[in-house]
């Protein structure tokens, strides 16, 4: 019996340091070994909250941000409404609704629906909105009927004007698969959602963590425009692998 010279664990693949060096040709880079570990933050409370300022500096942007966020959204394939107030945007949910002739609509439990009917004023169209909340009892059930909904309804935790991003945080008993699983995805984002770039964000998250003793979610989910794809012969291909619709309805004051 003969061994092939490719066969055994020693010769599956590229060594790891050969291909980090192939890599780092590629980008045109010297053949410096990468660090070792990363640095730990540096940050402490007093210097985030200092840079928490930067929610005022927000506020005091904000008609500026609203309308790059709405253009930035626009270039990453949203379809944008700009609604004064919480009647217009109900109003472009249930023509949108209507439109896509859905049955069904499932949304997030976020605060925004507080202050918002969407299942009294998508009931009075004929579409069923149901809150997708996973709870001890059944959630294959929720993912059930997520994949028969027509829709996906969610909020916004922060909206990225530099990005045209959507983020939405993990928490208990809400399901991502909201805006990933019907073919439509609608995002409503409230002017306190917005921040005007990642470095915002990311500040604003690292506050959070030192505030909540280390506390912080396993991942951030950043939705920017519709599920796209290149892995077929690095052709764009929408809606592949989540919704072909993705619409960001930005309220203007709630």
């Amino acid at each position: 019996m003969t061994t092939s010279p490719r066969s055994g664990p020693a010769n599956l693949g590229v060594p790891s340091g050969q291909f980090l060096t192939m890599v780092r040709n590629a980008l045109g880079r010297d053949d410096a070994p990468p660090p070792t570990a990363h640095p730990p933050l540096q940050d402490d409370l007093p210097a985030l909250e200092a840079a928490a300022a930067l929610r005022a500096r927000v506020a005091a942007e904000l008609p500026a941000l609203l309308t790059r966020m709405a253009d930035t959204a626009a270039l990453r394939g949203w379809q944008v409404a700009r609604c004064p107030g919480v009647e217009d945007a109900l109003d472009y949910i249930v023509a949108l609704a209507r439109r896509l002739g859905a049955a069904s609509a499932a949304r997030a439990e976020q605060p925004v629906f507080d202050a918002l009917p969407l299942d009294t004023a998508l009931a009075r169209a004929g579409v069923l909105c149901w809150p997708a909340v996973y709870n001890d009892a059944a959630p294959a059930a929720v993912r059930r009927r997520l994949a028969e909904s027509d829709l996906g309804v969610t909020g916004a935790d922060y909206a990225v004007a530099e990005t045209g991003s959507v983020i939405l945080l993990p928490r208990r008993g809400l399901s991502r698969l909201v805006s990933v699983v019907p073919p439509a995805h609608i995002a409503i984002v409230r002017p306190q959602d917005i921040l005007g770039s990642l470095d915002d964000l990311f500040t604003l998250r690292r506050l959070e963590y030192h505030r909540h003793a280390g506390e912080l979610g396993s991942y951030l989910n950043f939705i920017t425009g519709p599920s796209r794809t290149a892995d077929i012969e690095q052709t764009i291909v929408v809606g592949v692998h989540g919704p072909r619709q993705a619409h960001l309805v930005l309220l203007e004051q709630e």
